[in-house]
């Protein structure tokens, strides 16, 4: 149960007249002081989702509490929330500071009052130099610290972003991010923030929820979602380079897939499998053999294609003989099949599996090389559902189950 601070979603669902289902029956609890982030696709509902919190958006369905409080039908001026969009929505004619006193003036606080929490912001955020600016005169970055400082001003009951550092380029936002989190570990409010980065959602997150087609389909810890995804949608999505997947067999002990077998080693969830499964491996679990390899784990002989070097990590991709398995492939098959015998070809494609190598291994495209496999770290998936077939899904995860329904513009 969401604190006294916190944000709670009973069943929250959203239809637009048009009848497209941007959200569907969603229930989550914040705890007060808790970072949260929803991630997904474009489309998959998690800005609405944002915005029927900030009341934005009016709820189909569903009650949404914030700080104890039935705000459901309650104005977004009355919720006790700050949000900052994307898009800064900054006063272009006022100064730093009279956008950052701006809300607590329109309250009627007191001069004094005012004056004090904007030093105060402005001083933490990094301000203090720029409070006589206009927006015009600042960075992307300065702005967008103006923003989140106009919001955190009004010290809100909870704090809600939507992808807030999507305008900035690729240096500025791990910068803002490093300064996002430091603010959240000192100020400790309330936060549901979204974003289509994973990477932000996985660095910033207490947190994190994946939604897709409105429907979440696990809300855990970051490191939880990458190691024990309960389904397809969530180890493809999850993880960059992301999840390798191939159709295999699995049964007696081993997995069999292009051509290659793999021995599972004793405790493995793997072994109590007897069938068709889609076979699932981060590229970070191939290790090219060597004096340093691990020579307990399987052995691959293959030759590689595409090999980047990127400083501390070598990202070297090969094909194998089997057909190539994508999440959305799995979802249109279970989608369309009759009989339930779900067919995982979308087209005729060949799988490319993908190893992050150590930065200094010397290797290149059109080697023939030796990778061990951490076989303690494979994954299995039902071919027709998606669900891991490896270890119970989470509580709150959904089956990977197709929509009835494409998500609008709106529910991006």
């Amino acid at each position: 149960m969401a604190g006294a601070g916190g944000i709670r979603l009973d069943r929250v669902s959203k239809t637009y007249d048009n009848g497209v289902d941007a959200v569907r029956d969603v229930s989550l609890d914040v705890t007060e002081g808790e970072f949260v982030v929803l991630v997904g696709p474009s489309g998959c509902g998690k800005s609405t989702l944002l915005r029927m919190i900030a009341g934005l958006e009016p709820v189909t369905a569903g009650t949404v509490h914030i700080a104890g409080r039935d705000v459901t039908g309650v104005a977004p001026p009355d919720r006790d929330i700050a949000m900052v969009f994307q898009n800064y929505a900054l006063y272009p004619h006022k100064s730093v500071r009279d956008n950052l006193g701006f809300g607590l003036k329109q309250r009627k606080v007191d001069r004094a009052e005012i004056a004090r929490r904007v030093d105060e912001i402005g001083a933490m955020l990094g301000l203090g130099d720029l409070m006589r600016r206009r927006p015009s005169q600042l960075s992307g970055g300065q702005r967008q610290r103006v923003a989140i400082g106009r919001a955190l001003v009004r010290d809100p009951a909870a704090f809600l972003l939507d992808e807030p550092l999507s305008n900035l380029d690729a240096k500025l936002r791990t910068s803002m991010r490093s300064e996002l989190a430091r603010l959240h570990e000192r100020m400790r409010v309330t936060t549901v923030y979204v974003t289509h980065d994973q990477v932000e959602a996985m660095t910033l997150g207490d947190r994190v929820v994946v939604l897709r087609d409105g429907v979440v389909q696990q809300s855990d810890h970051p490191q939880v979602l990458y190691e024990r995804p309960a389904n397809l949608f969530v180890a493809a999505f999850i993880g960059s380079p992301a999840m390798n997947l191939v159709d295999a067999r699995a049964g007696g002990g081993r997995v069999v897939f292009a051509g290659h077998e793999i021995a599972l080693p004793a405790g493995s969830p793997l072994r109590e499998i007897d069938g068709h499964i889609v076979l699932g491996l981060r590229p970070s679990a191939l290790e090219l053999d060597g004096p340093r390899a691990n020579r307990e784990w399987p052995a691959m002989r293959v030759t590689l294609g595409l090999v980047e070097h990127l400083g501390d990590e070598v990202h070297a991709s090969f094909g194998l003989d089997a057909p190539r398995v994508t999440a959305e492939a799995v979802l249109a098959a279970s989608d369309s099949a009759e009989d339930g015998d779900a067919r995982l070809l979308a087209d005729d494609e060949r799988a490319r599996f993908t190893a992050v190598l150590r930065g200094r291994t010397r290797v290149a495209a059109g080697d023939t090389v030796t990778l061990r496999v951490d076989h303690t770290r494979l994954h299995a998936f039902d071919p027709e559902t998606g669900r891991s077939l490896a270890a119970p899904a989470d509580e709150g995860a959904a089956s990977y189950t197709p929509s009835t329904s494409t998500p609008s513009a709106a529910s991006a």
